[in-house]
């Protein structure tokens, strides 16, 4: 498999890994430190059975540990950068910031237009 296939398609695996809101929101809580399910449960409320589907999924990737005391499991991130980057990725969503600025001036300018013309057939 030539280098860029085997690349992008690993690329593409993490990308389909953080796919969902749930397991997005679980990196970004471990970012602050460990947690265990039930702690995870409470921040996201959802089912313990919920949360621990999603970290076996995470698991299975590598992008966390798990860190066993007692009868507790604790899980953290295996590279803290990962929560980081992916919050990077919100420059890449949403309206940029000159998109808003042009729509928020088109808004004004349309106001003004109908105002007068309000005024004008009135």
């Amino acid at each position: 498999m030539p280098y860029r296939s085997l690349v992008t398609k690993q690329l593409a695996e993490l990308f389909g890994v953080l796919s969902h809101p749930l397991r997005i929101r679980i990196v970004e809580e471990l970012h602050s430190g460990e947690k265990d399910v039930n702690s995870l449960a409470e921040i996201l409320q959802i089912s313990q059975s919920g949360v621990s589907q999603h970290l076996s999924l995470l698991r299975a990737y590598r992008l966390i540990i798990e860190r066993k005391q007692g009868r507790n499991v604790y899980y953290r991130l295996r590279h803290e950068e990962l929560a980081s980057w992916a919050l990077d990725g919100l420059k890449f969503t949403g309206p940029q910031q000159e998109d808003v600025q042009e729509f928020l001036s088109a808004v004004e300018k349309a106001r003004a237009l109908w105002s007068d013309d309000t005024v004008q057939s009135g």
